[in-house]
């Protein structure tokens, strides 16, 4: 399940917890655990908006959306992308 949902957000680029959970059939707090395990594992990558992202808005490619609440990106490693590809 693990790597089905790694590739899952690989492909698509973005995605939400709900739409995840729908998709893989399982609960949101189960798609918690499981990009808790990723990145415990070093799959993925867990990247934060600053508090107040003034400086950045203007290069964020999510500026038009976030409306500047916190928004969190993940990202595959390396690692992660090697487990895609075996």
């Amino acid at each position: 399940m693990l790597k089905e949902l790694l590739a899952h957000i690989n492909g698509n680029g973005y995605f939400s917890k709900p739409l995840l959970a729908r998709t893989l059939n399982i609960s949101e707090a189960m798609v918690d655990e499981a990009l808790a395990q990723l990145l415990r594992m070093g799959y993925m990558k867990e990247e934060e908006t600053p508090t107040s992202c003034s400086d950045g808005c203007s290069g964020c490619a999510f500026a038009a959306f976030c409306h500047k609440e916190l928004v969190k990106m993940y990202q595959l490693t390396d690692r992660g992308r090697a487990l895609l590809a075996s």
